[in-house]
């Protein structure tokens, strides 16, 4: 069945046609932008403002902010943090609990809720050729434990690689591969399981240069995370993933008229994968 799927989607992705579109942007005045976690390595809050879609610039948090995180008989305030350019508390949250966040800026009051489920430990991850109408198909492969299999549950997964190969345009630096939402439907009895397609061999043996990014290089590293989020948060970055390339905002989980998203996020990370091609 899951040769099968894969199948479909390849096929899908073949067949279909590309077509330049040009929209028209409307330039809109810039709205708040919150993003904050609490994960079970701390907490954190970011505030900017948006830009246009055709503006590439890194917003830097805006200080100035009363910033908020509650939950059951807990209430934390996070203070700007130079280190790491946000509202930041090394207080790490608790699966189980139900957080609040609260923010006031200037005119504005933002609030929204999030739940901390429990972590699904990962078991393994491996590369692996799959062959999908003569082309073979470069895959990650990840399996996890359920930690509640007999509920839905939704989780973030993220491929991050570290290369050193000349195509690549940061040399040493970290940079996100790859990323996406799921639940666990369709998955065998109290194990996750995710395959994650990479690259083709026909692309990787080419080496064109539109494929750079996408192209896993001998000796590249790979950090690996799955985390446990909640329903509204899967919303969002589903909108999110929806949206990206043209320039559709996505569904925020904050009240109060604001941009972003609230989350509280039990992360499991597997790092140090050194990529090796396989024959």
């Amino acid at each position: 069945m899951k040769r099968f799927l894969h199948l479909i989607i390849y096929i899908a992705v073949l067949a279909s046609c590309t077509k330049e579109i040009s929209f028209d942007y409307h330039e809109t005045a810039p709205q708040v932008v919150i993003e904050g976690r609490v994960t079970n390595e701390g907490m954190s809050v970011v505030i900017t403002r948006s830009r246009n879609v055709t503006d590439s610039a890194k917003g830097r948090c805006i200080e100035g902010a009363l910033v908020l995180i509650t939950s059951e008989g807990m209430m934390e305030q996070l203070w700007y943090d130079e280190a790491t350019q946000c509202y930041y508390s090394p207080r790490a949250g608790i699966a189980g609990q139900t957080y609040q966040l609260s923010v006031d800026f200037e005119d504005g009051h933002y609030e929204s809720t999030s739940q901390m489920f429990p972590p699904a430990p990962i078991q393994s991850v491996e590369f692996e050729w799959m062959s999908v109408m003569k082309e073979r198909i470069m895959t990650f492969e990840m399996w996890a434990e359920d930690p509640q299999p007999d509920e839905r549950n939704y989780y973030l997964y993220r491929m991050d690689r570290r290369s050193s190969h000349p195509h690549t345009e940061g040399l040493s630096k970290t940079e996100a591969y790859r990323w996406s939402v799921f639940d666990d439907r369709g998955c065998p009895p109290g194990l996750i399981f995710r395959d994650i397609i990479c690259m083709s061999e026909k692309a990787a043996d080419e080496d064109k240069e539109e494929d750079w990014k996408d192209i896993l290089y001998e000796g590249d590293v790979i950090t690996f995370s799955l985390t446990a989020i909640d329903r509204s948060a899967y919303d969002f970055f589903t909108s999110l993933r929806a949206g990206q390339g043209n320039g559709a905002n996505p569904r925020s989980n904050i009240t109060g008229g604001c941009q972003g998203y609230f989350a509280a996020m039990n992360i499991t990370v597997v790092d140090t994968i050194v990529y090796h091609r396989m024959p």
